[in-house]
């Protein structure tokens, strides 16, 4: 199958300057990329160990074919691995084969995968050449852009972190196709929240257009993919540490992130990110319900959108085999631990609307209490 580029993004943040590919059987340009942007022929591949016989053997074939000296480190992309264990396993790969600043780490995988690689990127030699090749919807819209790379520690999410900008980052649409229908819904509620914060005329487009965005019609796949992330750029752009309008972004996180954590079963997720995002989403509209006034009608809106794309709007603690009371503490316990907490409040995003969201620092943990008691049944 020839190549395809179908849109390219340029991006500039602060120093950092890149191109965003989305394309068809894309990958393989990477080595033309090198070739043309690098002269240290050594190169670390950290990928999914899913792809282990497929795209990360092409590449790393063809980069050897091109005289690249090419290591491969695979592990599982689930979130448990996102941890020092892995971490440090890379570093022994870098450290053990003299990879220098100059040599490049490409990145093939979901956010776990692209968070922690990135992370090692950063810190080697305080930064070496880093590649992005995300194979999530989620990745592709969110966690491959911006430069927030990032290790958990313990049940602590992001714990330990950098800002960090790769070279370049592929969007090869031939991964979409591949992913399950519940790993794409779930990377559809990442478009939609960037939707509700920014842009009123795409959420519409996003809720007129479902039928063919579930079919992953190229055509449409490549503009909203392409529109989400002109809206995450648009945030992070002379923001990249969150100091202002970057924050928005954490729409539907602070809350979601706890629910993710707290239905953990057996060591096995009970929500994709995204649909913990749907659900936090859910739960910030309440608390916007109750500390500014959001119209029930809004409410009503972003719910429809997200059961037009199969996304959970709370969390059925029975269905889980959870007990709600215990859930319900579990949950305001991982939110407490939240960075964003100060003086017995919460710092949370809220839609004034759809296409306008805000910062409000005053949130208190009374009503998230309260807010959790509504999300979780």
């Amino acid at each position: 199958m020839k190549n395809k580029v179908l849109n390219t993004i340029p991006v500039t943040f602060g120093e950092s300057e890149y191109d965003i590919v989305i394309g068809r059987n894309i990958i393989g340009s990477i080595v033309d990329f090198l070739n043309d942007n690098t002269k240290d022929k050594k190169v670390l591949i950290v990928s999914d160990s899913f792809f282990d016989d497929s795209i990360t053997k092409q590449l790393s074939d063809d980069m050897s074919a091109e005289g690249y000296n090419v290591f491969l480190y695979s592990f599982n992309g689930g979130k448990d691995n996102k941890n020092f264990n892995e971490l440090l396993k890379i570093y022994a790969i870098l450290e053990e084969n003299d990879l220098a600043r100059d040599s490049t780490l490409i990145a093939i995988g979901g956010g776990v995968i692209g968070d922690l690689a990135g992370f090692v990127a950063s810190t080697w030699y305080r930064g070496m050449n880093l590649i992005h090749v995300p194979t999530t919807l989620m990745a592709m819209v969110d966690s491959s852009i911006g430069g927030k790379v990032a290790v958990n520690f313990r049940d602590t999410i992001n714990a330990i972190g950098n800002y960090y900008h790769p070279r370049l980052n592929i969007i090869d649409l031939d991964l979409i196709d591949t992913l399950s229908d519940r790993d794409y819904r779930s990377g559809i509620a990442e478009v939609i929240k960037v939707a509700v914060i920014n842009d009123e005329n795409f959420f519409n487009y996003l809720q007129k257009n479902s039928d063919v965005i579930l079919a992953r019609k190229e055509e449409d796949v490549v503009k909203f993919v392409s529109r989400a992330i002109e809206i995450k750029i648009d945030h992070v752009n002379g923001d990249v540490r969150e100091g202002s309008k970057r924050l928005l972004l954490n729409y539907g996180h602070t809350l979601g992130h706890a629910i993710e954590i707290s239905t953990v079963v057996n060591d096995r997720e009970s929500y994709r990110h995204g649909e913990g995002v749907s659900i936090g989403i859910m739960a910030a509209l309440n608390i916007g319900q109750a500390h500014i006034g959001m119209d029930e009608a809004v409410i009503s809106k972003v719910e429809d959108i997200f059961k037009m794309y199969d996304l959970p709007t709370f969390v059925d603690s029975k269905q889980l085999g959870l007990e709600r009371e215990s859930l319900l503490d579990k949950c305001t316990r991982n939110v407490q631990k939240d960075k964003k907490r100060k003086d017995n409040k919460l710092r949370v995003i809220l839609a004034d609307e759809i296409g306008a969201a805000s910062v409000y620092h005053d949130i208190p943990f009374e009503r998230i209490e309260k807010t959790f008691e509504h999300i979780v049944r």
